[in-house]
C-alpha cells in the first residue's frame, strides 16, 4: 500500500491520484522533484471496508442535513486508532528513508481537475511533519476526502461514485523563497506569459493568504519581464519545531523583490521543461533553497484555461466567437455530430445570402471546448463592421456590445494591419432583392390569418423532408440529408419571419409612449403573456396536464393519452435541443414528469394557469388605457393608430416563436435518421450503442473510421465540458479571453449586469446547471448562463431571472417578459457568483443584483 516515486506506473493513476501521478512523471524523467512516496488509495479502500463505512457514509449523504453537517460526521468516522497495524508499520519503515526527517504531507485524490474549475484547494495538505505525528496527518487527508467544499463541488459536478483518496509523502525543502507558477497567463489566458507568484519562506505564506506575493509576468520564450508587481511582505513562514509559524521580515526586506535575475532564468527554464513534458499549460508550486536551488513541488494542468488548439496559428492575430452562446442562446456542449451539423450551416448559410462567386469553406467555423466557434477576424479588420456587428446582435446577447468594443480597443490597430481587408459583400444586397417577393406575399395575408400561415409553411417543409427521408439508403445520403435539411429550415425561417416583421415595431411604440407619458409606464406589460406564442402555449399544456393528473390521482405516464397528445406535439422539444445528439422529450420525457410534480405542490398549477390569463388581460387593459389617455392627448387617429401598432406587435412577437419550433423537428427528424446509422454500426459490432455515432464526427463516420477508442475519449471530454462554469465570448488565437468588458468584485455586495426585464423582487437563489435535475422552488429567482424554449416550464416557477448570456431578443428576455418577473443578465461567472439559498434582490430596472445574506 506504499509506493516510492520511482515505482510508481503510468497505468497507476487509480492507485496514487492526481498529484502523486505527476510528481512520480516528472521525478522519474529527471526533474527536479523531491523525493517521496505515495500511501496509495487501497490503504483508503481497505479503511473504509475494515471499519465497514460505505453504508454509513451512504447513509449520511442521504439525510435531509446541512452539507457541513454532512462532513462533520463523516470526518469523525475516521480515527487514527483504527488504522491497521501493518498500514502503520509500512508508512514507518518508508519515511526511514526520507533523509531530512521532515515531510509534507499532501492529499491526492483520484478525482480529475473538470474544465473550468479545479478541486485545488478542496483537500487538505500539511508542512513540516516529523514521523511522530505522520499517521495523524494521514487521518487528517482521508478526512478532507469529506470536506464541506469537496462534498459541495462534486455533488455540484454530478462525481458521485468511483472516486478514492491518496496521500502524498514528499520531503520537504526548507525555501528561502517559494511560490506558485502558471505557463500561461491564468488571468488574461494568453500562453506566451509565464505569471509567477512568489514571497520570502515557505509557499504556505501565499496558500494561506498570510502575505500579498510578488507577481511577475514573463515572456515564456526570451524570459524577458513583461511586468514586475512588487508587494510589501511583512511576515514569511518558515519551520517551527512542529509544524510552521510565521515571523516578520525584516523592515529593509519587505519591499525588494523576493526573485532575483538568476532565479527568474531558473524559472523560465524549469517551466519550459514541466510544459513540454505534459504537453499543456501547467500550474505549479516550486521553492527555492538556500543554495539557489530549484525545486518543483507539484505539477497540474491549469483547468481553467479555454482551450485553442482548433485555433488557426498562422502568424496572425484571429479572433472567434462563441456563436452557440451568443448567437445560438446554448450554454452546454455539443456533442462532435452536432456540432458538425449545425456549425456547417454557419458557411451554407452565408454562402447562400452572399452569393459568393466563390464559395465560403467551413474553415472558419471551430470546435473549442465543445462549443461552437466562428473566426472573425474579418470582421474586425474594419473597425466601423466590428461595431455594427456588435450592436447588431446584442438584441441576443446584450453584453455582446461592450465585449466587442473593448477587444477592438484592445487589439483593433492589430486587426486593421495585418494583411486582412474587409469587402463590402454586396451580394446580400441580391439576397434581399430576392426576397421581395415573397415578402409581398405575406403581406397579403390578413393579420388575423398569419399565424396560421407560418404554421402552414412550416407543415409543408415537414411533410416534404419526412418524405425524403424515407427514400435515403447510404449513410452519405443520409448525412446530406441532414445537411440540406438544415439549409432548407434556415430559408424557411426566413421566410416565415416575414409575417412578423412587426416586432420591429417596439423601438416606434417606446418612443411614440415615451414622448407622450415619460417614464410614466412600464412597457414591459407590452410582451406580458404575448398571443399566440408556441413557447406559451407549451407552459400552459403543462399545466393542465399537471392538474389532470393531480386531481385523477394518477402518476404522470407517456402512456396516458393526454400525454401523448402533448408528446406527439411537443415532444421533439429537448432542453439542449439545438443538438441533434441530445436526447428528445418523445425518447425520454422525465424532464416534463418532473416539472408537473413540482406544479402539483400545493396546487401551483392552479397559480400558474390564473397568472398567465391575468398576464394577458393585464396587457389588454393596459392597451386600452394607453388608448383612451392617447385619444385625449393626441386625438382618435393617433390613438387607433397606436393602439393597431401595439397589437400587432404583440401577434408578431408571439409568432416569431413559432420558426424555432420547425427548427428543432428538423434536427429531431435528422435525429432518427444518424440514430438508424448507428443502430446499423452496432448491429455490425462497430459501435456499442446507437448513441454512440454522435460522438464521432461527419469525416469519421464517411472515412470509416468508426473506432470506439475515439467514442470513448470524445465522451469522455464531452462530459467534462457539460460542467464548464462559463464560456468566452470572445477568444483570441493567443489565448485571451473574453467573457465581457466589465470586471467584477466577488467580494461585492452589489452586481451590476444589464437590466433585460424590469421589475424587483426579493427571494432566494437558485442555481440551475441543467434543468432535467432542476429543484427550483415556487418563488425562487432562476440563476443560469442562459435558457432556450425547452427551458419555459420553469419561468413558471420562478420569480426572478439572473442570466449571463441573453439579450431583449433572446428566450430568456422574451419570456421573463411574459409571464412580468424581473431579469438581469451580463454577469460572468455568476453561477459561482451566487449559491443556493442566497437572499438577493433583482433590480430589473438597474440591471443589479443586491446580495442581502451570505
Amino acid at each position: 500500500m506504499i509506493k516510492w516515486f520511482s515505482d510508481i506506473k503510468e497505468t497507476d493513476f487509480e492507485l496514487v491520484g492526481g498529484k502523486g501521478h505527476n510528481l512520480s512523471k516528472m521525478y522519474n524523467c529527471g526533474l527536479k522533484v523531491p523525493n517521496g512516496f505515495v500511501i496509495t488509495s487501497k490503504a483508503y479502500d481497505v479503511y473504509i471496508k475494515d471499519n465497514d463505512l460505505t453504508p454509513i457514509i451512504e447513509g449520511i449523504l442521504k439525510q435531509h442535513i446541512s452539507s457541513l453537517e454532512k462532513s462533520n460526521r463523516i470526518k469523525a468516522l475516521f480515527i487514527k486508532e483504527n488504522v491497521s497495524k501493518k498500514l502503520v508499520g509500512e508508512i514507518k519503515e518508508a519515511f526511514i528513508h526520507i533523509s531530512s526527517g521532515r515531510v509534507a504531507v499532501r492529499s491526492s485524490s483520484t478525482v480529475e481537475d473538470l474544465p473550468g474549475m479545479s478541486f485545488a484547494g478542496q483537500y487538505s495538505s500539511y508542512l513540516n511533519v516529523t514521523q511522530d505525528d505522520l499517521i495523524e496527518k494521514v487521518i487528517r487527508c482521508w478526512q478532507s476526502l469529506w470536506n464541506q467544499r469537496a462534498i459541495d463541488y462534486r455533488k455540484k459536478y454530478d462525481v458521485t461514485t468511483e472516486f478514492s483518496h491518496g496521500v502524498v509523502v514528499q520531503e520537504m525543502i526548507e525555501a528561502k523563497v517559494a511560490g506558485v507558477i502558471f505557463t500561461a497567463n491564468p488571468v488574461s489566458g494568453v500562453r506566451s506569459q509565464i505569471l509567477v507568484n512568489a514571497a520570502y519562506g515557505l509557499g504556505e505564506s501565499i496558500v494561506s493568504g498570510e502575505v500579498n506575493p510578488d507577481q511577475y509576468t514573463l515572456d515564456h520564450h526570451s524570459g524577458t519581464v513583461l511586468k514586475e508587481e512588487i508587494s510589501k511582505k511583512e511576515v514569511l513562514c518558515q519551520y517551527a519545531k512542529e509544524g510552521i509559524e510565521y515571523v516578520a521580515v525584516e523592515p529593509q526586506e519587505q519591499e525588494r523583490g523576493s526573485l532575483k535575475p538568476n532565479h527568474i532564468k531558473e524559472i523560465v527554464k524549469e517551466a519550459g521543461k514541466v510544459q513540454n513534458f505534459f504537453g499543456c499549460p501547467q500550474d505549479m508550486e516550486f521553492a527555492i533553497d538556500q543554495k539557489n536551488n530549484l525545486y518543483i513541488l507539484q505539477s497540474r494542468g491549469i483547468t481553467t484555461l479555454f482551450p485553442i488548439d482548433s485555433f488557426d496559428q498562422d502568424g496572425k492575430l484571429r479572433a472567434y466567437l462563441a456563436a452557440s452562446s451568443v448567437l445560438l442562446g446554448m450554454k452546454e456542449a455539443f456533442t462532435p455530430l452536432g456540432a458538425d451539423l449545425y456549425g456547417g450551416m454557419f458557411p451554407m448559410v452565408l454562402n447562400v445570402m452572399l452569393k459568393r462567386k466563390k464559395p465560403i469553406s467551413d474553415n472558419f467555423v471551430k470546435y473549442a471546448g465543445g462549443r461552437i466557434y466562428v473566426d472573425i477576424t474579418y470582421l474586425m479588420a474594419s473597425r466601423l463592421v466590428a461595431k455594427q456587428f456588435g450592436n447588431a446582435f446584442s438584441g441576443s446577447d446584450l453584453p455582446l456590445k461592450d465585449t466587442m468594443d473593448h477587444v477592438i480597443k484592445m487589439h483593433g490597430k492589430t486587426f486593421r494591419h495585418q494583411g486582412i481587408r474587409f469587402k463590402i459583400p454586396w451580394g446580400i444586397f441580391k439576397y434581399g432583392f430576392g426576397m421581395m417577393e415573397n415578402y409581398k406575399i405575406a403581406r397579403k395575408v390578413a393579420p388575423d390569418d398569419r399565424y396560421q400561415a407560418i404554421r402552414n409553411l412550416g407543415k409543408e417543409f415537414y411533410q416534404d423532408i419526412l418524405n425524403e427521408a424515407e427514400q435515403l439508403n447510404t449513410v452519405e445520403e443520409k448525412i446530406k440529408f441532414c445537411e440540406d435539411s438544415m439549409l432548407k429550415v434556415f430559408k424557411l425561417t426566413q421566410n416565415q419571419a416575414l409575417y412578423c416583421v412587426e416586432v420591429n415595431n417596439y423601438s416606434k411604440i417606446e418612443k411614440s409612449l415615451k414622448k407622450i407619458f415619460g417614464d410614466q409606464y412600464n412597457l414591459d406589460i407590452l410582451t406580458y403573456a404575448l398571443p399566440e406564442c408556441i413557447t406559451v402555449e407549451l407552459g400552459l399544456e403543462l399545466n393542465k396536464m399537471a392538474k389532470y393528473f393531480d386531481e385523477k390521482g394518477l402518476e404522470p405516464t407517456a402512456d396516458d393519452p393526454m400525454m401523448k397528445a402533448f408528446l406527439k406535439k411537443f415532444g421533439h422539444r429537448s432542453t439542449v435541443e439545438l443538438d441533434f445528439g441530445y436526447k428528445r422529450w418523445h425518447e425520454d420525457p422525465k424532464y416534463l414528469f418532473n416539472q408537473m410534480r413540482s406544479y402539483m405542490v400545493d396546487k401551483m398549477y392552479d397559480r400558474n394557469i390564473a397568472e398567465v390569463k391575468e398576464k394577458a388581460k393585464e396587457a389588454r387593459d393596459f392597451i386600452e388605457q394607453i388608448f383612451e389617455e392617447v385619444k385625449v392627448k393626441k386625438g382618435i387617429r393617433k390613438a387607433k393608430k397606436l393602439r393597431d401598432m401595439i397589437i400587432d406587435y404583440r401577434r408578431a412577437a408571439g409568432m416569431r416563436e413559432y420558426p424555432k419550433f420547425n427548427i428543432v423537428q428538423s434536427l429531431d427528424l435528422s435525429r432518427k435518421v444518424m440514430l438508424g446509422v448507428g443502430k446499423s454500426y452496432q448491429q455490425q459490432g462497430l459501435l456499442d450503442d446507437p448513441e454512440d455515432i454522435f460522438f464521432l464526427t461527419k469525416k469519421d463516420i464517411l472515412s470509416g473510421k468508426l473506432s470506439k477508442e475515439t467514442v470513448r475519449k470524445n465522451r469522455e471530454l464531452y462530459n467534462k465540458e457539460m460542467t464548464r462554469n462559463s464560456v468566452p465570448r470572445i477568444v483570441l488565437n493567443t489565448g485571451e479571453t473574453h467573457y465581457s468588458a466589465h470586471k467584477f468584485d466577488p467580494k461585492s455586495k452589489v452586481l451590476q449586469g444589464i437590466s433585460l426585464s424590469a421589475g424587483v423582487y426579493e427571494g432566494r437563489v437558485r442555481v440551475v446547471f441543467d434543468p432535467n435535475s432542476s429543484e427550483l422552488q415556487e418563488g425562487e429567482i432562476l440563476v443560469t448562463e442562459s435558457t432556450n424554449p425547452a427551458w419555459t416550464p420553469l419561468f413558471m416557477a420562478a420569480k426572478g431571472l439572473i442570466m449571463e448570456y441573453g439579450g431583449p431578443l433572446s428566450h430568456g428576455g422574451i419570456v421573463a417578459r411574459e409571464y412580468g418577473i424581473p431579469a438581469v443578465v451580463g454577469i460572468p461567472s455568476v453561477k459561482d457568483l451566487l449559491m443556493d439559498g442566497q437572499l438577493v434582490r433583482v433590480n430589473g430596472e438597474t440591471g443589479t443584483v443586491e446580495i442581502l445574506d451570505e
